[in-house]
């Protein structure tokens, strides 16, 4: 199993990419909650009730716009650490918020048996409204948290000042990863075998990833989501150098990366106030492996994003 606390950031290079499927945190959901009553007064951790249930929230800092993290496919962002460099830098000047989705970490399950970025858009609205976190907010989405955020400002545009998406997901890029992948073969590499299944295996059922998240469906609310307008937004994009699975031939690796490079700078077209940066040595975990990328990015959004 996964140690969020623990991770290293080099091994497991295609799973980490495709939204922290190995995320699953029973070794870190021991861990008792920090008391709230050893906290600074401008910071929270801790249960907030969304209606009928509860989602595990932390907030930190003050200062205006609020920063709201968005986090990766399985990664319980209150308890993972992934965020912590980010966290603490933007913390000087702004609030900033992480939590844990329904089912993750110390966050209440839901039973539906699947789920869409639209009900996780839903479920982190009623989250900051009944946590009392003022809006209009800079949303920061990482991998599938890309998607959600997307959906998010569609349906809450009063409540968006800006945009920071890291190394954020797009839809259908399972489908089209999978359209690049040369015909099934026995004699295919052990890696390219893994990575056909897998790609198939999630887009086939909502239960093959940790969350439950309709995969389809969701892309199909993405697309329907339009674009971000004049808000300022900065889409920030692993390394060049870096390779989802070392154990992929050369040239498919190299195949996939012009690919997702490709993506990322589609997605700088969602305002019309954006820019792109390529990080110099990360992998898919920008936060942690080149948190003052992430942190820059944020400060220029709110910048930017002040009347």
């Amino acid at each position: 199993m996964a140690n969020w606390t623990n991770r290293n950031f080099g091994k497991n290079r295609f799973l980490t990419l495709l939204f922290s499927l190995l995320a699953t945190v029973a070794s870190v959901f021991g861990q008792p909650s920090p008391s709230t009553t050893n906290l600074a007064p401008d910071q929270f951790i801790g249960k907030i009730d969304i209606g009928g249930r509860k989602l595990n929230f932390a907030r930190y800092g003050a200062g205006q716009p609020a920063v709201i993290v968005e986090a990766g496919m399985g990664e319980p962002a209150t308890e993972s650490h992934t965020w912590d460099k980010v966290v603490v830098a933007v913390s000087k000047t702004h609030e900033i918020c992480v939590y844990d989705r329904a089912g993750l970490g110390k966050s209440d399950s839901v039973t539906n048996l699947s789920r869409t970025s639209q009900d996780l858009a839903v479920d982190l609205h009623a989250l900051l409204v009944a946590a009392k976190i003022p809006a209009p907010y800079i949303l920061v989405g990482h991998s599938i948290g890309g998607y959600n955020i997307r959906v998010y400002a569609s349906k809450y545009p009063s409540d968006v000042a800006g945009v920071v998406l890291v190394d954020s997901s797009i839809p259908d890029q399972w489908s089209k990863w999978l359209d690049i992948l040369p015909p099934e073969s026995a004699r295919d590499p052990e890696a390219v075998k893994k990575m056909r299944s897998f790609l198939i295996a999630q887009m086939a059922d909502p239960k093959n990833n940790p969350e439950r998240l309709d995969l389809r469906t969701s892309g199909a609310q993405v697309r329907a989501a339009g674009d971000f307008g004049d808000k300022p937004l900065v889409v920030l994009t692993h390394s060049r150098t870096w390779s989802m699975d070392p154990n992929i031939p050369k040239d498919l690796s190299d195949k996939l990366e012009r690919l997702w490079q490709e993506w990322q700078n589609q997605l700088c077209r969602l305002s019309t106030r954006s820019s792109h940066k390529i990080a110099v040595k990360a992998g898919h975990y920008i936060q942690p492996e080149e948190p003052q990328l992430v942190i820059d990015a944020i400060l220029q959004v709110s910048k930017e994003a002040q009347p």
